[in-house]
């Protein structure tokens, strides 16, 4: 997040090189961009009412912000170049440090193996909803939030009582 855009852009290539290199599908890797994509729209909307409202002698999309929208690219791609080719095993068994039963690293290597499971969770109740004939819209993230979150701590206690099971 502290690189200039010539090593961002550089960064950006490099991981999108590893991502095929690590067999990760195209449209996986793309899907995992999306957030990106939103952030930047709204990075670019702020610019363009800055503009016109404020600031008529910058430009209409600032050196700053495409810098911005730039590492918010390179940290996703990273990010998912990382949770597609490592396992919560593998996380847990790179920050426990030597130490098997180590309570730190195996919380922090379940809340990363939580993070795409939210991300599936939401990709499947988004799908159920526009099946059913749900508009993109505010609507809609009220009506799913509440059902993420209910199915979301049902996964989780699914996963406390596995790791019960297993101890």
């Amino acid at each position: 997040m502290l690189t200039s855009i010539k090593v961002c852009l550089v960064l950006i290539a490099a991981i999108a090189l590893i991502a095929i290199l690590g067999k990760i599908r195209v449209r996986d890797f793309l899907r995992d961009q999306k957030p990106v994509f939103f952030y930047s729209l709204m990075i670019v909307v702020l610019d363009a009412l800055t503009f016109l409202l404020f600031d008529k002698n910058q430009s209409i999309v600032t050196t700053r912000s495409l810098h911005m929208i730039l590492r918010l690219l390179c940290a996703m791609e990273a990010t998912s170049v990382f949770f597609r080719t490592t396992s919560s095993f593998e996380i847990r068994e790179a920050i426990s440090f030597g130490h098997p039963n180590n309570p730190v690293s195996d919380t922090f290597a379940l809340f990363l193996s939580f993070l795409p499971q939210v991300f599936e969770t939401w990709t499947q109740l988004e799908l159920a909803y526009r099946s059913r004939g749900g508009k993109n819209g505010p609507m809609k993230v009220l009506r799913l939030f509440p059902l993420l979150i209910t199915m979301s701590m049902k996964k989780a206690g699914t996963t406390y009582l596995a790791l019960l099971n297993r101890s």
